[in-house]
C-alpha cells in the first residue's frame, strides 16, 4: 500500500513539474525591443571635404538635434558623414560614418531630474534615398550601440532607424523623424 502511495505521489510531482515547466515556458518570451520615436531638426549641414578612403566628396558632420519618446525618452543627437556631399533629386546618399548620443530622462526615477543615463555609439551604415524633387528622403541607418552610462553601463548592440528627412514648408527647416528600434545586451566585467 505504501509503495502504491509513493508511486502515485511521484507521478503527481512529475505532472505538477510538467505543468509548471509548461507554464514557465509560456512566461519566458522573447524580450520586447525598446522602441523610440525621434523628431529632430538639422543644426548644421556639415563641412564638405574629400574622404581620402572613399575618394569622394563628403559632407562631414551633417547633424541633427531632437527629442525622443517611447522606451527611451530624452534628447537625441546625430552627426553623420554622407556622400555625395550635395545630392541631386533621385540620388542615394550613403552614410559613411558618424556618431550619436541619447541622454535618457525617465519620469519617477530617483535622483536628480530623472536622468537615467546615456546611450551612445557610431554609425555602422545607412542611406538616404532622395525623392525626385530633392525635398525629402527615406532614411535608413544602422547605429552601433557602443556603450552607455549609469542605467546602461556595459550595454552593447545596435539600433535601426527608419524615417524621413524633409523640409518643413512653414519654417523652411530640415527635419528628421522616424523610429529607432534597439537590440541591446548588458555585459558585466567580473
Amino acid at each position: 500500500m505504501k509503495t502504491r502511495k509513493r508511486i502515485l505521489l511521484a507521478l503527481a510531482f512529475v505532472l505538477v513539474a510538467g505543468l509548471c515547466t509548461g507554464a514557465m515556458a509560456q512566461v519566458n518570451r522573447d524580450p520586447i525591443l525598446p522602441f523610440v520615436k525621434v523628431n529632430a531638426i538639422e543644426i548644421t549641414d556639415g563641412t564638405v571635404g574629400l574622404d581620402n578612403e572613399a575618394k569622394k566628396e563628403t559632407a562631414f558632420g551633417y547633424s541633427f538635434l531632437g527629442q525622443t519618446t517611447g522606451s527611451f525618452p530624452g534628447s537625441f543627437t546625430l552627426s553623420m558623414n554622407c556622400t555625395p556631399a550635395t545630392p541631386t533629386p533621385g540620388d542615394i546618399s550613403e552614410l559613411t560614418g558618424g556618431a550619436w548620443t541619447l541622454p535618457v530622462y525617465m519620469m519617477g526615477m530617483k535622483g536628480s531630474n530623472g536622468y537615467a543615463g546615456s546611450l551612445y555609439g557610431t554609425i555602422a551604415k545607412g542611406s538616404m534615398n532622395w525623392d525626385k524633387t530633392g525635398a525629402s528622403a527615406d532614411v535608413y541607418i544602422v547605429l552601433n550601440v557602443d556603450g552607455g552610462t549609469q542605467s546602461w553601463n556595459g550595454v552593447q548592440g545596435y539600433a535601426t532607424f527608419v524615417g524621413t528627412l524633409s523640409v518643413d514648408e512653414k519654417t523652411q527647416k530640415t527635419t528628421l523623424s522616424g523610429e529607432l528600434v534597439f537590440t541591446i545586451e548588458v555585459y558585466t566585467i567580473n
